[in-house]
């Protein structure tokens, strides 16, 4: 009887161990902000609303980054150190699905029908359904770390972290048109199809910290120009009013006129400050080392809330509520 009862209770166990973890849910019709917290492995979701931290998931995986996919409620979390890649239902809180990966990826472009999944380790950017089905696997210049797409040229564009280098992938072949080169440990593209430019952004290597932009032709790669934005610009963000830059070695917030690239204002923001998104009339920064988020007006270029999140905040989304 001992014998009976101790083998049913190892196989609760076993059940209860491979049993995925349920959490809060986050209702469709709630504006939010996903925040991820890479020093304390979690997700924090912030109504945007009321700028009140609704819930923490705390996720126990050395996750990076988070994809949101186009139906709004559906997110795609993952990480360089990760071998998968699990997905998650935001209106119920619980795990969809999982597939395996190989370790080293950087970046997911999510498009109408598929996620664009860059590895730097392997080189390569593999296109995947919805469901982690690879349709395509396309090999790169070393070193891709992140993706942007250019609808106006249909093509894909990757920026590579080693050598400075930028390739151009055509969304019809599915192949590197071009490689050109650009500033040295650059992390970060951003598409203005109005005036056909790439701005990329990074750190810059060894003692050469990254103090301009480097501005590139979307047509044929070359470089326009450079533009001037101090200690590190990293993350990049369009509204109705300006180009605005986030450099996380000064701290510093600064808004550019798009056609002329002349700075028309600048703003002392947070610690460490690692990305930036657009939420309606907001832009929202995390703070790394204060574990915050910072709102700033967009049209009065004043911060207006700050909000406390999970340690280490490193990725932020923004999903507006259905219908709006």
């Amino acid at each position: 009887m001992q014998v009976r009862f101790f083998l049913w209770l190892m196989i609760v166990m076993l059940l209860t161990s491979c049993t995925s973890q349920t959490y809060p849910p986050i209702k469709r019709d709630e504006a939010i902000i996903g925040v991820v917290n890479i020093k304390e492995q979690s997700l924090s979701f912030i109504d945007y609303n009321t700028k009140q931290v609704m819930t923490t998931w705390q996720m126990k995986k050395p996750i990076t980054k988070a994809a949101l996919l186009p139906d709004g409620d559906t997110i795609v979390l993952f990480g360089q150190d990760m071998d998968e890649m699990i997905a998650y239902t935001l209106s119920t809180g619980t795990e969809t699905r999982r597939w395996n990966v190989e370790k080293g990826i950087t970046d997911v472009l999510v498009t109408e029908r598929h996620l664009l999944v860059v590895n730097e380790k392997k080189g390569t950017v593999s296109i995947m359904t919805f469901d982690g089905k690879v349709k395509k696997v396309i090999t790169t210049p070393p070193s891709p770390f992140s993706i942007v797409e250019d609808d106006k040229h249909r093509q894909w564009i990757v920026i590579h972290f080693k050598n400075g280098a930028i390739s151009f992938i055509d969304q019809t072949t599915k192949r590197v048109t071009r490689t050109v080169d650009t500033l040295d440990s650059a992390v970060s593209g951003f598409v203005v199809p109005e005036t056909n430019e790439l701005w990329v952004g990074g750190h810059g290597s060894g003692a050469t910290i990254q103090q301009e932009v480097y501005v590139h032709s979307l047509v044929d790669g070359r470089l326009l120009t450079r533009v001037r934005a101090e200690t590190m610009p990293i993350q990049f963000v369009q509204t109705n009013e300006a180009i605005y830059a986030l450099c996380h070695g000064a701290n510093m917030l600064y808004a550019f006129e798009p056609k002329t690239k002349r700075m028309m204002r600048s703003l002392d923001v947070g610690a460490n400050p690692f990305a930036m998104t657009k939420a309606k009339s907001d832009l929202v920064i995390a703070s790394y080392d204060s574990n915050e988020l910072i709102f700033v007006d967009e049209k009065t270029f004043k911060q207006t809330n700050t909000v406390s999140v999970g340690h280490g905040p490193f990725y932020i989304f923004f999903r507006d509520a259905k219908g709006e």
